[in-house]
């Protein structure tokens, strides 16, 4: 006969019987049995959606949320969420504490296996010591109150769930942490005012229109207009003629003739 690595291919009637199986396994019709169901998956509970676990009381978990509800007064649904985001994180921080009690328990049941062990190799020791003085004695039994300590040994020698219970707390806390800071932000903005707008600037006082009026000239003086062909020196109109002259008089030239003024006939006496 002649073997192959891979299976044989399933017949069309095989397929079709494994439809009908399939349409009549349809889950969990109940309420209970999908409850039940959605929780197939939960491993411990401190990273879940879940917030309460068979075996909690949903009235605790609610008295939590209201004791926050009135402590932090939150405000809208934005602060009403970081809230809730609160309770849960402190709901799912709560659980830590048990269950390291119970990994502890677990750890200590394997310390009591090994110290049984050792007592009896302890025993048998002793009894081969005394039978053989060669042979060393028998070390001494551990102490009673280091059963903690080497409880912790056991698990880190094993699973290590201590260092992952104590991960998860921490990143609990700090969750709680980031949300309160962020929902004191959110109230700290809500009760600081707004600072107020730029008031509106008054109006101004409307004074009436007056006639234009022309600008005065400004007044005339002897130092009041200078020619710069004359090296700065001050132009007067009142000293133009005897300048005129004097100038003339330079060049060789006559001055002109003034104007005789003709006499008037004096009054005749009666």
């Amino acid at each position: 006969m002649k073997q192959t690595d891979h299976p044989p291919a399933p017949t069309a009637a095989q397929i079709n019987a494994n439809r009908e199986n399939a349409k009549k396994s349809t889950g969990p019709r109940t309420a209970a049995g999908k409850e039940a169901s959605s929780r197939n998956g939960l491993k411990h509970g401190l990273s879940g959606d879940k917030h309460i676990l068979p075996g909690e009381n949903p009235e605790e978990f609610l008295l939590l949320v209201k004791d926050l509800y009135d402590n932090l007064r939150p405000v809208g649904l934005g602060e009403e969420k970081l809230v809730q985001r609160i309770a849960a994180d402190q709901w799912r921080l709560d659980r830590t504490l048990p269950m390291e009690a119970a990994i502890y328990r677990q750890c200590l049941e394997a310390v009591a296996a090994r110290d049984y062990t050792r007592k009896r190799e302890l025993v048998n020791h002793k009894r081969n010591h005394e039978r053989n003085p060669e042979i060393p004695p028998a070390p001494a039994p551990p102490d009673p109150g280091d059963r903690l300590t080497r409880a912790f040994i056991v698990d880190g020698d094993g699973r290590n769930s201590l260092t992952r219970l104590a991960r998860y707390e921490t990143s609990i806390e700090r969750s709680i942490d980031r949300c309160l800071r962020q929902l004191k932000a959110f109230q700290a903005a809500r009760n600081t005012p707004h600072p107020a707008g730029p008031e509106p600037p008054e109006a101004a006082e409307t004074k009436p229109e007056t006639a234009h009026q022309p600008v005065p000239a400004p007044p005339e003086t002897e130092d009041y207009e200078a020619n710069p062909k004359d090296d700065g020196q001050t132009h007067n109109p009142a000293q133009q003629p005897a300048e005129t002259a004097d100038r003339t008089e330079a060049r060789g030239a006559k001055p002109p003739a003034e104007t005789p003024v003709p006499a008037q006939p004096s009054p005749a006496l009666p």
